[in-house]
């Protein structure tokens, strides 16, 4: 299930590093759960993933930045898809449905603002056993 929940959070961190441009380079994103539930979840374990910031470095190259989020979100081999999205004047709202397997998708309800070189957004994932919010900050550090 952490497996599962990993994704949908790299997703949601896909998802937000903003509709075209995004500069292509090095990016560092970083993504804290701010709330989690799950059924059978020993509460210590939901206090352990909270708070706990988890980090991730990828390179975004040219075609990548030019082709947008959606793309990125096309390589989750066909797990999730926008129901709605928008980028305008620095401020992103976005939900998406994920598969993962479960008997529900999840949906993820995302806000925040962008740039070209950083950006700051929440997820709210909903349906199915794990409710959860997070928050994402992004910031390019530098050529790949």
């Amino acid at each position: 299930m952490r497996a599962s929940f990993m994704l949908l959070l790299g997703l949601a961190t896909a998802a937000g590093a903003a509709e075209s441009p995004v500069t292509p380079g090095k990016w560092q994103t970083t993504t804290t759960v701010e709330s989690m539930t799950m059924p059978g979840m020993p509460p210590e374990m939901a206090r352990r993933m909270m708070g706990t910031p988890m980090s991730a470095t990828i390179c975004i190259t040219a075609k990548e930045a030019a082709a947008g989020p959606r793309d990125v979100i096309g390589k989750s081999n066909g797990a999730c898809r926008y129901r709605s999205f928008s980028a305008v004047a620095g401020r992103i709202s976005a939900v998406m449905e994920c598969k993962t397997g479960a008997p529900t998708p999840q949906q993820i309800a995302i806000t925040g603002s962008y740039s070209p070189t950083a950006y700051d957004i929440r997820s709210k994932m909903s349906g199915g056993a794990v409710q959860s919010v997070s928050r994402t900050m992004g910031k390019r550090l530098g050529p790949c």
